[in-house]
């Protein structure tokens, strides 16, 4: 069975990059050039077999789409009240396959488009769904039906439910939830499985001075063998973006097996 390595990467829309969101960055780490260049090296650096990016711009994801045309097919959806979106690559001939098609949540905060782009592949002649999504941040105290993110995920759990509930799927992106969230613990309660709970550290972004873990691979319990990579620790003085991380979050990497 053939192993493969599965990166979930939110790259930070230079549209977001507002120098007072990020007091501790160099300014130099902020700048359209230098992040551009920066971003395409990192993800070069990366050589995922499969790679989800998620707050991903139509001009960043051309340049990504043409370095990877001989070795990636591509797949991208532009939220429509947002300057970006998200994206799958997948390497060539590992998967084949690569149909796509959008779901645009019913949940949604007021004057975004929150929706989940899902490819649906092809591994050792079996099918694998990845539904790449950036689902919607509210606080922790917000109360269960009044909480965007937590309705997106069962949103996303009955579309998997209504389209192929017994083939393998892979759930990944930046749910702007922790692992004790009632967003995640939907998808665990429903038979999804939470590929890097050996992982440590495990903190992805540590935005206003907190590390959290807010970016998931998530996967069909039973389906796969989760080997999670390995992650720098963040303190909450990490300034990110660097001029070596060039978004605010981390790249969380995760190499599986198919379990026969």
């Amino acid at each position: 069975m053939k192993t493969f390595s599965a990166v979930t990467y939110n790259v930070l829309a230079q549209s977001f990059t507002h120098p007072d969101r990020y007091p501790l960055c160099p300014p130099e780490a902020l700048t359209p050039a230098r992040r551009r260049a920066l971003l395409l090296s990192r993800i070069d650096e990366l050589d995922a077999d499969l790679l989800c990016l998620q707050e991903l711009e139509p001009m960043i994801y051309e340049d990504l789409r043409t370095r990877l045309e001989t070795t990636h097919g591509a797949a991208y959806v532009q939220r429509s009240r947002r300057p970006d979106g998200v994206a799958v690559f997948a390497r060539r001939p590992l998967f084949g396959g690569l149909e796509h098609h959008e779901l645009h949540f019913e949940a949604q905060r007021r004057s975004d488009d929150d929706l989940a782009l899902i490819v649906q592949l092809i591994l050792d002649d079996r099918p694998l769904h990845v539904a790449c999504t950036h689902l919607a941040w509210q606080p922790e105290s917000t109360p269960r039906a009044e909480h965007v993110g937590h309705r997106q995920m069962l949103e996303l759990l009955a579309h998997r439910d209504a389209t192929a509930p017994d083939d393998t799927w892979i759930f990944a992106g930046d749910f702007n939830a922790i692992s004790q969230s009632i967003v995640v613990s939907a998808a665990l309660e429903r038979g999804m499985d939470e590929s890097c709970r050996s992982q440590r550290p495990w903190d992805t972004c540590a935005i206003n001075g907190r590390p959290r873990k807010l970016d998931y691979l998530l996967f069909s319990t039973g389906r796969l063998e989760p080997r999670p990579g390995v992650l720098p620790k963040l303190f909450r003085d990490t300034a990110l973006p660097s001029l070596t991380d060039p978004s605010d979050h981390l790249p969380l990497r995760v190499d599986f097996s198919p379990i026969p």
